[in-house]
């Protein structure tokens, strides 16, 4: 898919996140992020066409609060790639059916300007 082929805009935006497959959890984070999808680097290779959880943890002002609970939304992963130094980067798309999860993640990005 090209990037003009996107349904959204993608921002360049770090924020941690866990990814949970079937048999683990990866400590993840984020390279870029959209209402529709989200790149991330993890340090295990991800079953392209696999759903997994996705757990975000957006912040305020680039301050994560401790007391806030993460983002949990359900997706599809569309690629993954070997990085340069060590693990891989992934492009998931997000579940349609999560419209709260979308909601969320809209919000946050509308933050960013």
């Amino acid at each position: 898919m090209s990037i003009d082929q996107r349904q959204a805009k993608r921002y360049d935006v770090e924020v941690s996140a866990e990814v949970y497959t079937a048999s683990a959890v990866l400590p993840a984070s984020t390279r870029n992020l959209s209402a529709t999808g989200v790149c991330l680097d993890v340090p295990s290779e991800l079953a392209e066409g696999g759903t997994v959880g996705v757990s975000l943890f957006l912040t305020t002002d680039g301050i994560e609060d401790p007391d806030a609970e993460p983002l949990n939304i359900r997706a599809k992963v569309v690629w993954t790639s070997p990085r340069e130094d060590e693990g891989f980067s992934s492009g998931l798309r997000f579940d349609d059916s999560d419209a709260t999860g979308r909601t969320a993640i809209e919000t946050f990005l509308s933050q960013m300007g």
